[in-house]
């Protein structure tokens, strides 16, 4: 049979990937997209932030200040200068990003045809149909498992990481074929990007000798030079990763959403990775269903006995026993195995903690040991099943063409759910119902839409479903303080009531007591509420979850100020604030004014001068000065604050005070 040619095979791929991939285009940013382009200030800045995203790790852009949230830190720049020079020319365009993402995949594809073809033996590439590494390449490409990397913009560390791995490979093999030091100097450049692109890349320093030892047996010894610099390279990289991120590998998460085995024994830990490494099995044969929440608790904590990890444990072992058994005869089963193994297990959580179970972009790379499995038993074992070549070629072309429209319908099909947030998150969590990540980013995005809609039948619709979400999600993790917010803020919505939205806000408070957004949701609330002593009661119990709070005081204060008619109690609260913040001039302010209208004027005059002291152009404290020394007495004084009060404000209506 004739071979198609190149260009063929290349305009394939490009038709390929728009139609997988094309309804992308019109979508929005989602998920970690805020994290490191349109939150990020670092990529905000255009080409004036490339230095800071080369000398930074990926958070401090989003953060502004470093996090230690994932073991090791994150170092990807790369990804992260590409993104400056994108908001450079384009600015926020999440379109461009998506097409961005687009034509580096459809690159990935045609580098690794190119890669398969260059590396693999002629053996394979004669078959009855379509060589292995056409049919392998397309499999990889039309796999849906690779919808998060590529619809999410983020994804593009993967994408451009994986592009620098095949183009350090045909580097490699180039250099065998010509033993040119140039292409030495090649390789070494390549695959330094392609760390800097994102860490995984390091498993390939075992991918690369894997390959010439399997596929170019008779070139081991001469591809020892190329082994040398990839390891110098690599040495390099480390040094360089070492100076900005500073950290060794190390669990530094402290909650259940960055170290989902928190709560696990150890014996718990390793059943459960073992089950997700499973779960990343069943999710190649069967890519369905896919969801970005692989977050507590929609992956369970498991032990040995259970059936599932059972099954994963009978699982691998089989595919170690046929990985070792075609390790020294070369065998391209047994590659693709140790190939799935080696590129996964940075990922696997077995070698260190990575802050989550499992994601599906992971195995974006390690899918090409499934699609070389999948496409050697399509082209090399199904027509042994039947005696006529025209009845296997037929059964051949059928079995690839179900498959790649089967895998066409579920990409395009997942793509529509990366649409946005809001579209991600309603989605995947009717998938991860337990997951507590889905339910409080749905519980959020719909809280959010019913706040800005105008019909109040649709916002009581969208606040009910919203904490309905949140409710799952709490239940799972009853310490998730996004989810006690939320729902304290969906709460507030659906009622507009402080007694239905506080309790979320105290239990966040609880938590931490210095978490400022419970603090001021606290208060926006309470200041809303018609029941006094409520109000009172309840900014007495927040002051005993943290009594350094002076707005707490202050707004106690006014209750029984203003509402209650205490000034007594009212001082009291402020005297006591005073001592915690003794320089707050909002907390003097109100003692200064409760004095004077005890007509305690000595008071109310030191009281005053000391927060005038502090906002000096505050035109309404030189009044409430101006009355105090007045009816103490001190005219002169007086008329002084009164006449700066109007210099700040000439506003104020000169015959409604005393002088």
């Amino acid at each position: 049979m004739k071979k198609p040619q190149n260009k063929y095979i290349y305009l394939l791929f490009i038709i390929g990937g728009f139609l997988l991939y094309g309804n992308t285009l019109s979508h929005e940013f989602a998920l970690d997209d805020a994290i490191v382009i349109n939150d990020n200030s670092f990529t905000k800045k255009g080409f004036a932030g490339i230095w800071d995203q080369l000398t930074n790790d990926q958070f401090m852009g989003f953060y502004g200040e470093k996090k230690s949230l994932v073991s090791g830190g994150r170092y990807r720049p790369l990804s992260m200068v590409l993104f400056n020079i994108e908001y450079a020319l384009f600015g926020e365009n999440a379109s461009i990003g998506h097409l961005m993402n687009v034509l580096w995949y459809i690159l990935n594809g045609i580098l690794l045809y190119l890669s398969l073809k260059l590396l693999l033996p002629e053996k394979y590439a004669q078959s009855i149909w379509v060589g292995l590494p056409l049919l392998a390449s397309l499999l990889w490409f039309f796999h849906p498992i690779h919808t998060e990397v590529v619809a999410n913009i983020k994804g593009r560390d993967e994408i451009m990481a994986f592009s620098g791995e095949l183009i350090t490979l045909l580097l490699i093999l180039k250099y065998l074929q010509h033993k040119k030091p140039l292409y030495l100097l090649g390789i070494g450049f390549s695959y330094f990007l392609t760390l800097l692109s994102k860490e995984n890349a390091i498993t390939w320093l075992a991918v690369y000798p894997l390959a010439i030892y399997f596929f170019k047996k008779n070139d081991f010894k001469a591809s020892l030079p190329a082994f040398g610099v990839l390891l110098f390279s690599a040495i390099a990289w480390l040094y360089i990763r070492y100076l900005v991120v500073g950290e060794g590998i190390s669990n530094v998460a402290d909650n259940l959403m960055n170290d989902p085995f928190l709560e696990a024994s150890n014996s718990e830990k390793y059943a459960t990775i073992v089950f997700t490494l499973g779960k990343y099995l069943q999710l190649l044969v069967f890519p369905h269903p896919l969801t970005f929440d692989y977050y507590p608790k929609h992956i369970p904590i498991l032990n040995w006995s259970s059936n599932v990890v059972i099954f994963s444990v009978l699982a691998y072992l089989l595919l170690i026993f046929i990985a070792i058994k075609g390790f020294f005869n070369r065998n391209l089963i047994s590659f693709s195995i140790l190939f799935f193994g080696i590129t996964l297990s940075i990922a696997s959580n077995v070698l260190f903690p990575i802050g989550v179970f499992m994601n599906e972009r992971f195995v974006f790379v390690s899918s090409l040991g499934f699609s070389l499995v999948l496409a050697y038993f399509i082209l090399f074992v199904l027509p042994n099943w039947f005696r006529n070549k025209k009845n296997a070629l037929t059964i051949l072309k059928f079995s690839s063409f179900i498959i790649l429209a089967l895998y066409s319908a579920k990409t395009i099909s997942r793509n529509v759910v990366w649409k946005n947030n809001f579209t991600l998150a309603t989605n995947d969590a009717l998938i991860s119902i337990n997951g507590a990540k889905s339910n409080v980013m749905a519980g959020g995005q719909l809280t959010e839409k019913a706040q800005v809609t105008q019909n109040s039948a649709e916002k009581k619709q969208l606040l009910a479903k919203a904490i309905m979400h949140l409710n799952r999600a709490i239940n799972n993790y009853p310490e998730y303080i996004d989810a006690l917010l939320l729902m304290g803020n969906a709460q507030w919505e659906y009622t507009k009531d402080a007694k239905n939205a506080l309790p979320f806000y105290q239990r966040i408070i609880a938590i931490n007591p210095n978490n400022n957004n419970a603090w001021t949701n606290s208060l926006i609330v309470l200041e809303q509420s018609k029941d006094v002593n409520y109000k009172i009661n309840s900014y007495e119990t927040l002051l005993r979850y943290n009594p350094n709070r002076a707005e707490v005081y202050i707004n106690l204060g006014r209750s029984y100020g203003r509402d209650k008619g205490n000034l007594t109690k009212a001082v009291e609260v402020f005297e006591t604030g005073r001592k915690i913040a003794p320089n707050n001039f909002d907390l003097l302010s109100n003692l200064g004014t409760v004095y004077g209208l005890q007509q305690n004027y000595p008071k109310a005059i030191e009281v005053l001068e000391a927060a005038i002291k502090i906002q000096p152009n505050n035109a309404k404290s030189h009044i409430d000065l101006g009355l105090s020394y007045f009816y103490n007495q001190n005219p002169s004084k007086a008329k002084f604050h009164f006449d700066t009060a109007f210099k700040l404000d000439p506003s104020i209506d000169r015959n409604q005070l005393p002088l």
